[in-house]
């Protein structure tokens, strides 16, 4: 998330329960209809309600007597304009198929290393976690490592109990408090999460950024004095499974990008041809239609149809635009780096 209830967006606010100190980062919460439009929103329904807002625009201008549907010559020439403007889509939809396409072919000497990259991945994530072998469902993989990071954190807090130290207790506390609240809303929404990409995606936005691999290692550095070997190495696979985390998110991310890419790719081309084949009759017959039809209402409402189905493409383009940017700028902060958030540094944080 990207803003609080003090910065340029007064729609997002700070949950007041989330604890809050230099370790770890203030987790934010925005408009559900803002998320709804920008990410979880089925991307035809938001195509949809594009379409309706122009349709109503068009109708409405029209009804205020500023579309002069009765002369052919200026619908025509609106409908033109825009029909001109699809054709460069081709362009757009060229240049995605190139795109998805370089991420997929490959010499098999390329394609060996990077499946054996997978399953060692894998492998290392089931070490860790204790498991023999992890789900290959994207949303009950993220279960299985944030369910290990959440065990790990609550077995850090079991070991650090009996440690001396008021500042060290305080610190861990913090870090564990808000691992574990962020695990339980991870963990509720992957509930819920189908298998497709998206689902397992979007329940880790915003969750579990760099910002609590950065407080496990600063505790691991300012505390290990006062730590047990036991709590020193469950600190040290908790590190390693928030790594795992991030490098999980970021894939699965690919994954989601390349699949919604090539799928707009191919919508775009079954939305094109009937806009610019409905395009070229309407421009044909109007001339016709306004001697044929002596009611306004009709060919305003006419107009305002053809207008809003040659405008189709664009609006695709625009739902599933947001997601993908969204999504890019939501998991920007990829790996240790945290670039929307400010801590306190000092030279005993340092490794």
């Amino acid at each position: 998330m990207n803003a609080d209830g003090n910065g340029p967006d007064a729609d997002e606010r700070i949950d007041e329960e989330t604890s809050r100190s230099d370790l770890v980062h203030e987790r934010l919460h925005e408009s559900p209809v803002r998320r709804w439009v920008l990410l979880d929103g089925n991307r035809y329904a938001i195509t949809g309600l594009f379409s309706g807002v122009v349709f109503a625009a068009v109708a409405g201008i029209g009804a205020a007597g500023y579309i002069p549907v009765a002369d052919p010559d200026t619908a025509t020439t609106l409908v033109a304009s825009i029909v001109g403007g699809t054709l460069p889509f081709i362009t757009i939809v060229l240049a995605i198929n190139q795109l998805v396409l370089s991420q997929e072919l490959g010499w098999p000497g390329d394609l060996a290393e990077r499946f054996e990259g997978m399953v060692n991945f894998r492998h290392e994530v089931e070490t860790i976690a204790g498991t023999p072998v992890s789900p290959a469902a994207p949303a009950d993989f993220l279960q299985l490592v944030v369910d290990a990071v959440v065990d790990r954190t609550e077995r850090l807090r079991a070991e650090t109990d009996r440690a001396a130290g008021p500042d060290h207790a305080d610190a861990v506390g913090q870090f564990v408090e808000a691992v574990t609240t962020e695990g339980g809303i991870v963990s509720e929404s992957l509930e819920d999460a189908d298998f497709g990409t998206f689902d397992a995606l979007s329940a880790v936005l915003g969750h579990f950024n760099g910002a609590h691999l950065y407080a496990a290692r600063r505790i691991r550095t300012r505390h290990a004095d006062e730590l047990s070997d036991d709590a020193l190495e469950t600190l040290e696979s908790l590190v390693e499974l928030l790594g795992n985390l991030a490098i999980a998110r970021q894939t699965f991310k690919t994954l989601y990008m390349q699949y919604e890419l090539a799928h707009l790719s191919k919508l775009l081309l079954v939305v094109g041809f009937p806009t610019l084949l409905g395009g070229g009759i309407f421009m044909m017959s109007y001339p016709t239609i306004v001697g044929a039809v002596d009611a306004p209402a009709v060919l305003l409402l006419l107009v305002s149809v053809v207008v809003t189905l040659v405008f189709l493409p664009f609006t695709v383009l625009l739902s599933y635009t947001f997601r993908i940017a969204s999504i890019a700028s939501r998991t920007a902060d990829f790996g240790p780096f945290v670039p929307r958030v400010e801590f306190e540094e000092g030279t005993e944080g340092t490794e």
